[in-house]
């Protein structure tokens, strides 16, 4: 393994830039007005724009909730983001959407009487997820429920519903009784310590997070998400190109493809790594509960439309592959639990999609155009799939004249893994891969 690791490597690894490694999630941009309406993990920091010398159009292939262009509309460029999962394209749509004098008004009125419009209104229909009642305590259902059915009940007009709504999704985590963690979520009423989770003890918990009132927990988080969102508004007034702004749902394959020859100056994104973490699970309280899917066909659908990067995905289309991906495959240790699974063809069809995509923003670039690419690594039975260093031989294969790895910071590794990489943990990172 690790002669093909080297190999791959070859002269394309840059000096590592740790200074980055800030910059490429969302706890780059987590306090900043506008960005901090909705917690994504998954997001960049809008300093990125400038730290990359990013040109005046700018395509987001996966735009997450929409971090680059909000800062693409507050440096007076332009943006166009896509995205398959429709909560982040949402999110993204409301934060680069200013509501007007009347709409604010609307909002603070809202802030000031929904707890009165709540207690007088029916609940709004609980989603068909068979964890909904697991996810939040009774309680706590029945005043997130009735605060939905006042938004959609009092909001003078849709991007007033929608600025409200976003505010309500944003506080589900916070009210509800799990929390995101790695490839899914996890309970509170578990605690990790050493050696696994033990069960908390049944009614101290609940009053130890929610208090003695959850129907009033409820009220609370939501004002303050509200009025800080509204705190921000301000930020809307000021002279940004909002208009020159872009959201589009959908697959990234399919829209890049149909985007006009050299018409962006710069392409930044980061793809789901190919780590077999399904965003879909870890984001499915809030696909649910903001009626973005109403069913688990739709649900199922939505998996099968993204990149191949998690088990969920179509890992029954054809994949084209490469020497060295076979080689690494052919090195995964047959008794570990990715050589019992789907991940083979995982890995084939994630470096697929890769592919593709990166052919059509090498396309949609004009000449002298970069693109961006921000990947991490992964390891599947003692292999390291090296995703940075195979991006960027994808990006010279897709028309790029030149490809160069930039490390931002280490990866950590499963201990399972780490045992099984004695020699091969320094490539466990995360990259940034510059194409030009």
């Amino acid at each position: 393994m690790i002669g093909i690791l080297e190999r791959l490597d070859g002269d394309l690894v840059a000096p590592a830039r740790p200074h980055l490694a800030g910059l490429v999630h969302w706890g780059g941009a987590g306090e900043r007005p506008i960005h901090r309406w909705f917690r994504y993990r998954e997001g960049f920091s809008p300093a990125l724009i400038d730290e990359l010398g990013l040109g005046r159009r700018i395509l987001a292939p996966f735009c997450g909730s929409g971090s680059i262009m909000v800062g693409a509309a507050e440096q007076g460029r332009a943006s166009l983001g896509i995205d398959v999962n429709p909560l982040a394209a949402f999110v993204a749509r409301v934060k680069l959407s200013p509501l007007g004098a009347g709409d604010l008004d609307g909002a603070r009125a809202f802030l000031a009487g929904f707890a009165g419009a709540a207690a007088e209104t029916e609940p709004w229909p609980a989603p068909a997820l068979r964890i909904a009642g697991k996810v939040f305590e009774p309680a706590i259902l029945a005043a997130v429920l009735r605060l939905r059915a006042a938004i959609e009940e009092r909001a003078a007009t849709k991007r007033q519903r929608d600025f409200l709504l976003l505010a309500w999704l944003s506080i589900l985590q916070e009210v509800g009784s799990y929390f995101k963690e790695g490839n899914g979520i996890k309970y509170r009423n578990r605690q990790r310590r050493t050696g696994g989770y033990v069960a908390r003890p049944d009614g101290a918990w609940q009053r130890a997070r929610f208090g003695a009132d959850q129907g009033a927990f409820v009220q609370a988080a939501f004002a303050a998400r509200l009025a800080g969102m509204l705190d921000d508004a301000p930020a809307w007034q000021r002279r940004h190109h909002w208009d020159a702004q872009r959201v589009v749902e959908g697959d990234a394959l399919e829209e890049t493809a149909l985007l006009e020859p050299a018409s962006f100056d710069s392409v930044v994104f980061s793809p789901p790594y190919a780590n077999r973490f399904d965003y879909f699970e870890s984001q499915k309280v809030e696909l649910w509960f903001g009626g973005f899917v109403d069913s688990y066909d739709e649900l199922r659908a939505l998996r099968k439309r993204s990149l191949r990067s998690h088990l969920g995905a179509a890992l029954d289309r054809a994949a084209a592959s490469r020497p060295e991906i076979e080689a690494l495959i052919g090195l995964i240790d047959p008794r570990s639990y990715a050589a019992r699974t789907a991940v083979p063809a995982l890995i084939r069809g994630y470096f697929s999609d890769m592919a593709a995509v990166l052919g059509h923003c090498r396309r949609v670039l004009v000449p002298g155009g970069r693109c961006f690419v921000v990947v991490g690594n992964s390891a599947y039975g003692g292999v390291i799939i090296p995703t940075d260093t195979l991006v960027a031989r994808l990006g010279l294969d897709a028309g790029f004249g030149r490809a160069e790895v930039v490390p931002v910071r280490h990866l950590t590794v499963a201990p399972q893994q780490r045992r099984a990489l004695p020699d091969g943990e320094r490539w466990m990172r995360e990259s940034v891969v510059v194409l030009s």
